[in-house]
């Protein structure tokens, strides 16, 4: 039995351009949404656009590599568009590169196919409540590539911070260290979580310590 996913009663759209996959997602989705949901499924983005503009989705969750069809542009065009739609990717594409443009053209989570029912649900409740949402697989990829010295998008401050918070210090200390003030290093702590699709200083922590870090 799935544990129902905790947001409001939600219209959700589907795309994926193999029918049996889509109707696969559509089925368990339907199985962890509130009572009085509903899943729509199609398989190419030309409908999927008509279909959101005509209907009121809460949810798109997208496949990134459909033939034919720029998906990534789709992303874009949904967020442009219809700002308060919650856009989820899901994928066998697993690169960060992808996943780093997708959250930059408006995705508000990314997931691989290999997910099992919980990372879908814990994705609906991040992304409904404002957050990004990677699935655990691929955290530390897109880490490990961010965090790089030829491909990173945290300032040196920033790795600072991280190394120090990881390192056990609190911010008081980290203010201290590093010549700032507390509320500094908890914008610094806020940018970072961002920009790595974090949720808390816990899978910052971890993240610090998975990539040698501290």
């Amino acid at each position: 039995m799935h544990n129902i996913a905790e947001i409001p009663v939600s219209d959700i759209l589907v795309i994926d351009d193999h029918v049996l996959v889509a109707e696969g997602f559509k089925e368990l989705l339907l199985k962890i949404l509130p009572s009085g949901s509903r899943v729509d499924a199609l398989h190419s983005i030309d409908k999927a656009k008509l279909a959101i503009s005509e209907g009121n989705y809460k949810f798109v969750i997208t496949d990134l590599l459909i033939p034919g069809q720029d998906a990534l542009e789709f992303i874009s065009f949904c967020r442009n568009n219809f700002t308060n739609l919650v856009i989820i990717v899901i994928t066998g594409i697993t690169e960060a590169n992808s996943i780093i443009a997708c959250l930059t053209a408006g995705a508000n989570g990314y997931l691989s196919k290999a997910i099992d029912p919980l990372d879908i649900k814990l994705a609906l409740e991040y992304t409904f409540g404002g957050k990004k949402f990677i699935s655990n697989d691929l955290s530390g990829k897109l880490a490990e590539s961010i965090l790089s010295t030829e491909n990173t998008i945290l300032t040196n401050k920033e790795l600072e911070i991280i190394r120090s918070i990881a390192s056990g210090n609190s911010t008081k200390v980290t203010a201290e260290m590093l010549f700032i003030s507390p509320i500094t290093v908890m914008t610094h702590k806020r940018n970072i979580l961002r920009k790595l699709g974090l949720h808390s200083a816990t899978e910052m922590v971890k993240y610090a310590y998975d990539n040698n870090l501290v």
